[in-house]
């Protein structure tokens, strides 16, 4: 479901919009892909890692170390 959700929002706007909220990179990748399989973890990261000023493995530890 979060896939088909991100699949239809656009991207930039959520991160502009969580980054005014005042949430982190680490809160924003969270929530960007928690309860995803890998593979679809990777492709929102892929997607969002430049939008963050980040490395597709840097969104990837971040996810991880949640």
């Amino acid at each position: 479901m979060a896939e088909s959700f991100l699949r239809y929002t656009d991207l930039t706007a959520a991160i502009q919009l969580a980054k005014s909220r005042g949430m982190t990179n680490a809160q924003i990748v969270y929530a960007l892909s928690a309860n995803l399989p890998y593979a679809e973890a990777m492709s929102v990261a892929r997607r969002a890692a430049p939008l963050l000023d980040l490395k597709v493995s840097e969104f990837l530890r971040l996810r991880r170390n949640r």
